[in-house]
C-alpha cells in the first residue's frame, strides 16, 4: 500500500473506505437514526480486517450508521490506534436552520452522539459536512472556534470540511487557513477541481471523495458493466475492475492525500487494495474515456438502466437509479418511505415495474436475460 503525509503529520493510505452501511440513514439530517444489523457487523469485521491487514488506515464516516457500524467492527479486531477515522455531522448549517438550532448546539450534540460510540471516544479528524448548504461566513467562523475548542479537548486531532463546490471550497480555503482537510467531490468526469484549486499554495490536505460518481448522485459508473448488450455500447469488452482505473486516476494528483470509496463487499474491496498499490497506466485511463463516451449514449437511459440491475441489497444504488430512471423515461415514481419496513419489498416491485415499462419502450436489449 501507498501512503500519503496528512496535515504534514500523519501517514494515511493512499486509498480509504467509506460508507460502512449497506441501507441509508432514513431520515433527513439527524432526527431518524437507522440501527446497524448483527448479520453485517459479522461480515464487515471480516472485511475491515483484511482492508487494515492489506495497508488500508484512512477509515471515513458521515451518517450516525457508519460510525455505529464501524465502531462495532474495530472494536473486537483492537485496531483503534493503527487507523485515522475521519468523522462529520450532517449539514451543520442547513440542519441546525431545519431544527431551529443554534449552530455551535447542533454540532456539539451530533458530535457528542457519535463520539460516545467510537473507541477511544475520539476521532482523529473531524469535519463540516457540505460546508456549502446554507453556507455562512459569520457561522463558519463560529464552528472553527468550536472545532479548535474541542480539538484542544483531545475529540480529534484535525479539523476540515466537506464540500461539492470547488469554487467555494477554494475562497473557504484561503479565507480560514485553520481548516487543515478539505474533502471534495474529484472523479475522471468532474475536474473542476483542478481549476479551483490549481494554483493552491495553502498547507490543507486533500480528500477526494465520489471517484465513482461521474453522473447521477449515488450510482457508479462502472454500474455500466450490468448491461446485457454492455460490451455493444462500450465498443470494447467490459472491464471487471474499471473502478479500480477511475480510483487510480484520481490518486495520482498530486493535491490528493487520498481517495475514498464506499465498499460494499469483497470484490470491491480487493479492487481497492489494487488501487491503493499501483498507478495507472496510458491504456487504463483511455478505457475510462471508452466509458464515459459509453455512459453518455441515449440521454444516459442505458446507464440508468444498468443502476438498477446490479445487487439489490446495494439499496442506495438501486434507490437512486430507480429514482432517476422513472424521471428519464417519465414513468410515475411512487414515494417510498426507506424507514418503513416494507420498502425493499417496494423498490423491489418498482424495479420490475420500471423493468415491464423500458421493455414497452423498445430497451429490452440492455435489460439482462
Amino acid at each position: 500500500m501507498k501512503y500519503n503525509m496528512l496535515a504534514g503529520k500523519y501517514k494515511v493510505s493512499k486509498v480509504g473506505i467509506g460508507g460502512h452501511y449497506g441501507k441509508m440513514e432514513e431520515g433527513s439530517f439527524e432526527n431518524r437514526y437507522a440501527d446497524v444489523n448483527n448479520d453485517e457487523i459479522k461480515a464487515r469485521t471480516k472485511m475491515i480486517e483484511k482492508a487494515v491487514d492489506a495497508g488500508i488506515n484512512y477509515f471515513d464516516t458521515t451518517w450516525r450508521n457508519e460510525v455505529d457500524m464501524l465502531s462495532k467492527t474495530i472494536e473486537p479486531l483492537h485496531i483503534r490506534d493503527k487507523i485515522f477515522i475521519n468523522g462529520m455531522v450532517l449539514g451543520a448549517f442547513s440542519g441546525s436552520a431545519a431544527t431551529g438550532m443554534d449552530v455551535s448546539d447542533y454540532m456539539n450534540k451530533w458530535l457528542d452522539e457519535r463520539l460516545k460510540n467510537l473507541p477511544q471516544n475520539r476521532f482523529d479528524s473531524f469535519m463540516i459536512n457540505a460546508i456549502e448548504e446554507n453556507y455562512d461566513e459569520s457561522k463558519c467562523e463560529k464552528l472553527i472556534r468550536l472545532l479548535e475548542k474541542r480539538k484542544k479537548n483531545g475529540d480529534f486531532k484535525v479539523i476540515g470540511f466537506s464540500c461539492h463546490n470547488h469554487d467555494l471550497a477554494r475562497k473557504i480555503a484561503d479565507s480560514f487557513p485553520e481548516f487543515e482537510l478539505i474533502m471534495t467531490a474529484y472523479n475522471y468526469k468532474n475536474r473542476s477541481f483542478e481549476h479551483s484549486f490549481g494554483t493552491y499554495k495553502g498547507d490543507s490536505s486533500f480528500v477526494a471523495m465520489k471517484p465513482l460518481i461521474w453522473y447521477e448522485y449515488g450510482v457508479p459508473f462502472c454500474h455500466i458493466n450490468n448491461l446485457a448488450n454492455a460490451e455493444s455500447i462500450l465498443g470494447t469488452k467490459p472491464v471487471s475492475d474499471i473502478g479500480t482505473h477511475a480510483v487510480k486516476w484520481t490518486s495520482k494528483n498530486p493535491l490528493i492525500t487520498t481517495t475514498v470509496c464506499a465498499v460494499n463487499n469483497e470484490q470491491e474491496l480487493e479492487q481497492l487494495i489494487q488501487a491503493g498499490e499501483n498507478d495507472i497506466t496510458p491504456t487504463e485511463e483511455n478505457m475510462l474515456g471508452t466509458y464515459q463516451s459509453a455512459i453518455e449514449k441515449d440521454n444516459h437511459i442505458p446507464f440508468l438502466i444498468s443502476a438498477i440491475l446490479g445487487r439489490e441489497d446495494n439499496r442506495r444504488s438501486l434507490f437512486f437509479g430507480l429514482n432517476n430512471l422513472a424521471n428519464a423515461i417519465k414513468f410515475p415514481y411512487p414515494e417510498i418511505p426507506l424507514n418503513s419496513p416494507d420498502s425493499d419489498s417496494m423498490l423491489k416491485n418498482l424495479k420490475q415495474k420500471l423493468i415491464e415499462e423500458l421493455k414497452k419502450q423498445g430497451y429490452t436489449n440492455y435489460i439482462r436475460k
